[in-house]
């Protein structure tokens, strides 16, 4: 049974949403405010997170942001009323993964989550950990740096691009190839953050692993 944190702060939706989902066959835990949803979401796994973005004492997008930040690779659809192109844009760059608009039909709602569901579990079905060596691997689903069952810490970029680069083994890649894939529509890619991000990298996973090529680009090497 997968199990969906409904973050919503009007009562009636929040229990219309909860029991229209547990009668069709999920679990749900609902709560109303961003603290909790914060603690909910750290203290157990969940399928699928469903955020309203206008909550008491915080904001959806601020949550979410901060959960990626994290290393929780969760998805989300965020359920909201704004409406503007650039609110839109935010709930994309946090990392949300779908987007409805109130008033929603309970019945579009549900098939939202079904689709993203089946996404993640065709997606699961495939090997979720990709080994690095003896000590390390990586959670290609959660974006997460396992040593044993500890997570390495790192910062979301870095977790991306070692992302990108077990996705991409053996294969050079150009900063235009990494700047597009890891900075955000709006930022401005830098190079020196880059060198950064490499130079962390290389230092857990070890330098021969990331490979330079001079005016072409670098190369994870398996």
């Amino acid at each position: 049974m997968n199990k969906i944190l409904v973050l919503e702060d009007e009562p009636m939706l929040q229990d219309m949403m909860s029991s229209y989902l547990e009668s069709s066959g999920y679990e749900v835990v609902s709560t109303d405010n961003y603290e909790e949803a914060l603690s909910l979401a750290y203290e157990s796994k969940f399928d699928l997170f469903i955020f309203d973005v206008k909550i008491t004492r915080g904001n959806g997008f601020e949550l979410l942001d901060e959960l990626r930040n994290s290393g929780v690779g969760t998805p989300c659809i965020f359920a909201t009323s704004l409406n503007a192109m650039s609110d839109v844009t935010s709930g994309f760059k946090v990392g949300c993964d779908d987007y409805i608009k109130k008033p929603f039909e309970l019945a579009e709602l549900l098939l939202r989550v079904q689709n993203i569901l089946k996404r993640n579990f065709n997606h699961n079905q495939n090997d979720e950990f990709i080994t690095i060596n003896n000590e390390l691997k990586f959670d290609i689903l959660q974006k997460r740096l396992l040593k044993g069952d500890k997570m390495v810490p790192l910062a979301k970029k870095e977790s991306e691009l070692l992302a990108l680069f077990l996705k991409n083994k053996n294969t050079i890649l150009t900063r235009d190839d990494i700047y597009s894939q890891i900075w955000d529509m709006g930022e401005m890619p830098s190079e020196l953050s880059l060198r950064v991000y490499i130079r962390n990298l290389r230092k857990i996973i070890g330098n021969e692993k990331i490979i330079s090529h001079s005016k072409l680009g670098y190369e994870y090497v398996s």
